[in-house]
């Protein structure tokens, strides 16, 4: 038998009539057969049992952390502990720690989002559904991505601090989405990586650099095709069209004085015989025509084949040639391609001449060097009268875009072609003279002034100009002046999408013809190369 310690000589037998020998209790009377108790050795003193303050932080600590686990259930009851924690204070006077319910993610999102960590900290993915991609290695691969983009955007960061993370995460999860199996994502990751590393250094966040790889070589590409198409003075003078040739296509003569000083003036044809140019009438103009005096085809002749024969149809209704107009309206007149007639309503003036008028009273801006123009015409009793002009810079930002006021009496909108109505005229403060001089705030005369079919907007402007491209000489009809292809053809064929929709009935946009006819040349400028 082991020696008795004693240990238990203090503690009574729990037995009352104990016979055990060598019992390690302590029994009631003298034993003569018992070992006198060991001396005990000193026990510590048992803990203080806790506060109920302590019991409450402590309570309140562990369910912070059960809070992430069970939050509809907890967080109500930590909402009840806080006022009787010790040194306590209201939220709105101290950030304490707050446990956010989870929301369930969406079918229609990704199955793991990431999230920033901090506001400047890398990002942090959120674990979702299943990815086929294990999660510990897409937060490797969004971390690599992130350093990748920090190093890259340097000191944008600091007036942007969510550029690289944002980046990052766009990246990251294009490379899930695409990449299928880990060591795929894996090796995608690193060439995505690589890729960023190489990028010149952005100095803003426009610049080429920006962005996941997809957006970067698209924004480069974009950037090329830009370079490639500046319509600088080398680039373009080899369309300037010759004297000759704008005769040919019916340009008004910019050197024809008698345009610039008319001897007569007559500004309205009211109470005047004129052939009317729908229905090809004589009629006397006047402003008390009713609706459907003028029964009319406002859609273009066209050669088909028909049971064997060939026949000119209208586009606008498809009957043939010499059949009763579609079409209720009025009658209208102009004076067409009758410069001196135009010249006796509205005098033509050059650049250099508007301009030094306007220097007179104003300083005056340098000249674009290349403007794109367009303008929309209505019907009134002085003929075709100007009512919108457009002029954009090379870039397509519009520097003028006006109606204009007629000085006489409207007879027709021709809303179906200028898209013009009523209340637009409302508008229009801007009378013939002034919406001039305001285009040649920006035109000089060493401008280069690009459109399609330029010879009537300059007419309806009455502007005498020397430096042109006409996209319609530039890219000519097959069968030779007078045919002229058409711009929303032009702009199918090169640039691969559509302008003027035929089947809307608003009209043109002079802002979105403008623009084409820049772009036309644009293609052109590519597609030739350099001079």
């Amino acid at each position: 038998m082991f020696t008795n310690l004693g240990l238990f000589s203090n503690y009574s037998c729990p037995e009352l009539t104990c016979n055990r020998p060598g019992c390690v209790f302590a029994h009631p009377g003298p034993s003569s057969t018992r070992a006198p108790p060991p001396t005990t050795r000193p026990t510590a003193p048992r803990p203080l049992p806790p506060t109920k303050e302590a019991q409450l932080a402590k309570q309140f600590q562990q369910g912070i952390h059960l809070c992430r686990l069970f939050p509809l259930r907890l967080s109500h009851q930590l909402h009840d502990l806080q006022p009787h924690l010790p040194g306590y204070v209201p939220s709105m006077h101290r950030n304490l720690p707050v446990c956010h319910t989870l929301t369930p993610t969406p079918s229609s999102q990704s199955s793991t989002s990431a999230t920033p960590r901090s506001q400047s900290g890398p990002p942090m993915l959120r674990i979702g559904k299943s990815t086929p991609q294990p999660v510990s290695d897409r937060q490797k691969g969004l971390r690599t991505l992130y350093d990748q983009f920090v190093k890259l955007y340097g000191d944008l960061l600091y007036d942007h601090p969510d550029l690289a993370r944002e980046s990052a995460i766009l990246q990251e999860q294009e490379i899930s989405a695409s990449a299928g199996q880990l060591k795929a994502y894996k090796s995608a990751i690193h060439h995505a990586a690589v890729s960023v590393s190489r990028r010149p250094p952005p100095d803003s966040v426009s610049h080429p650099s920006i962005g996941t790889v997809k957006q970067s070589r698209a924004a480069t590409e974009a950037a090329k095709v830009k370079s490639a198409s500046r319509l600088t003075r080398d680039r373009i003078e080899r369309y300037y069209h010759s004297p000759e040739s704008l005769a040919l296509w019916g340009y008004p003569d910019s050197t024809d004085n008698e345009l610039q000083h008319p001897s007569t003036h007559q500004v309205n044809a009211e109470g005047e015989l004129h052939l009317c140019g729908r229905c090809k009438t004589e009629f006397i103009v006047s402003t008390s025509q009713e609706l459907g005096d003028c029964r009319y085809h406002y859609g273009k002749l066209a050669p088909e084949r028909a049971e064997g024969r060939r026949v000119w149809v209208y586009s606008c209704c498809r009957k043939e040639r010499g059949s009763e107009g579609c079409e209720d309206g009025v009658h209208v007149f102009s004076y067409k391609e009758d410069d001196k007639k135009l010249a006796e309503v509205e005098a033509f003036k050059t650049t250099r001449v508007v301009r030094e008028e306007l220097a007179k009273t104003r300083e005056l801006p340098k000249p674009v060097d290349v403007v794109g123009m367009d303008c929309e015409m209505i019907y009134t009793t002085s003929g075709s009268s100007l009512a919108r002009v457009t002029i954009v810079d090379e870039d397509g930002a519009a520097l003028l875009d006006e109606l204009v006021r007629p000085r006489s009496d409207i007879l027709d909108l021709n809303s179906r072609f200028s898209g013009i109505t009523a209340e637009d005229m409302l508008s229009a403060v801007m009378d013939l003279n002034e919406v001039r001089a305001a285009g040649c705030a920006f035109i000089g005369p060493d401008t280069v002034i690009v459109g399609h079919g330029l010879e009537n907007d300059l007419r309806a402007l009455r502007l005498l100009h020397s430096k042109i491209i006409d996209t319609a000489i530039l890219f000519p009809h097959d069968k030779g002046p007078p045919y002229r292809r058409a711009l929303r053809d032009l702009v199918k064929e090169k640039l691969g999408f559509f302008i003027q929709d035929r089947t809307n009935e608003s009209g043109h946009s002079s802002l979105e013809d403008a623009k084409a006819a820049l772009d036309v040349l644009k293609w052109k400028v590519r597609d030739d190369g350099e001079p």
